[in-house]
């Protein structure tokens, strides 16, 4: 009696794995029969790009006269086309300038149909202010691709900037601001190559902050604010959108991480307390780096420029170093920071309290002098302070900081 009662779980078991499939099963074939209408087609984006200077352009003005053109704007902001010559752009979006060209050659031809494909994306500057590594003015690629030639298709090469495009898909909300972009569009007249199959990907937020050297572990990211230039239509002017970029690095919620256009600003604000959960997993998703530079100078068994991990303390690169020698006065701790003042720091070697004050944790650049005297120091520091140090601190700010 006793080994039919345990055969009763097995069979349980057993139902349930075989009818619960099915009825997912159905639950699905319910949503494979929502009819998806032609309307889903009119999702253009509102948020389209602006074209400006250095981007090349392939330009239909006719497909059934067979007349386009590629062209390239130049400084000035302008191209040159066909009957029109020399006409201005900057600024136009590329429904916008669809538009003013079919207005356009209507002097020219009967029912011009014009049709504007970006070939190659012009570089872009982004400003990435608040709480990341090294915040500025950041200068990136307008796209990234990946090539495939048909005739090799096991063959991938990377590049910059190639002839054509091949989809994006980016969304965003609030504030009556950015929104995503779902374009495809392909050009066989001279810019695009129909050998080559070539998929574009954009420059996103996760590209900015990581330009930036990632996030600091006071960086608050739930809430990132997007100011981003309107375009005419929507009557110009700036306009600004958040984004809740922490649900990238805690749960994989990509649709977060939008496109970035040329002239955005990305502002990360910053938290009262740290977060070092939060850091950790921006250096699992190589938003920051793994590992940094600082320098270690003075009464060490291996002064010099010392590689350590992002997530180290000041303990830890003297560790690096060596280890500290027996006779040593304090530690001498210098940080440039990102708005040119200097955090300069005397404190006794201690193990404890890790990320605390008297033993921070460290930045990419921070200069560590364990018991010297300054002349020693600094004489020390300025012939074997190297690459990647130099030309981020002057020596006469390196000296001025020793001394004070």
């Amino acid at each position: 009696m006793k080994n039919k009662f345990l055969i009763y779980p097995y069979i349980l078991l057993f139902i349930v794995f075989n009818h619960f499939p099915f009825l997912n099963l159905q639950a699905s074939q319910k949503n494979i029969d929502k009819k998806i209408t032609v309307e889903y087609l009119d999702q253009l984006p509102s948020n389209d790009y602006i074209i400006g200077p250095g981007d090349q352009l392939a330009i239909i003005i006719s497909r059934d006269i067979g007349l386009s053109e590629s062209v390239t704007v130049d400084g000035e902001g302008t191209i040159n086309l066909p009957k029109l010559e020399r006409i201005y752009v900057s600024g136009l979006t590329i429904n916008e300038l669809n538009s003013v060209l079919n207005e356009a050659y209507l002097k020219f031809i009967k029912f011009p149909q014009v049709e504007t494909i970006i070939t190659s994306y012009r570089p872009i500057r982004v400003f990435v202010d608040g709480e990341v590594v090294n915040p500025g003015l950041k200068t990136m690629q307008g796209s990234f691709s990946l090539q495939v030639q048909n005739s090799d298709p096991d063959r991938f090469n990377e590049s910059s900037i190639n002839n054509g495009i091949k989809g994006e898909s980016n969304v965003s909300s609030i504030n009556n601001g950015i929104k995503g972009e779902s374009n495809v569009s392909m050009f066989s007249n001279q810019a695009y190559n129909s050998n080559n199959n070539v998929n574009f990907y954009f420059p996103t937020v996760f590209d900015a902050i990581r330009a930036s050297g990632g996030i600091t572990q006071y960086s608050s990211l739930n809430n990132i604010q997007i100011i981003r230039k309107n375009n005419i239509s929507s009557g110009s002017g700036k306009k600004m959108t958040t984004i809740n970029f922490e649900d990238l690095l805690t749960v994989g919620e990509n649709s977060q991480n939008i496109r970035i256009y040329d002239s955005d600003m990305i502002i990360v604000k910053r938290n009262q307390e740290p977060n070092k959960k939060l850091l950790t997993k921006a250096i699992l998703s190589s938003l920051n780096p793994r590992f940094i530079n600082v320098f270690v100078s003075g009464r060490v068994n291996r002064p010099g420029n010392t590689t350590v991990s992002r997530t180290s303390v000041l303990s830890d690169a003297v560790d690096m170093a060596g280890g500290a020698k027996i006779i040593r006065g304090p530690i001498t701790f210098i940080r440039f920071e990102s708005d040119g003042s200097i955090d300069k720091r005397k404190i006794r070697l201690t193990k404890k309290k890790r990320g605390q004050f008297s033993n921070p944790t460290l930045r990419n650049g921070d200069l560590i002098i364990v018991g010297n005297n300054v002349l020693t120091a600094a004489n020390e520091v300025i012939t074997e302070f190297t690459s990647p140090f130099l030309g981020i601190f002057s020596t006469y700010s390196l000296i001025k900081a020793l001394d004070d």
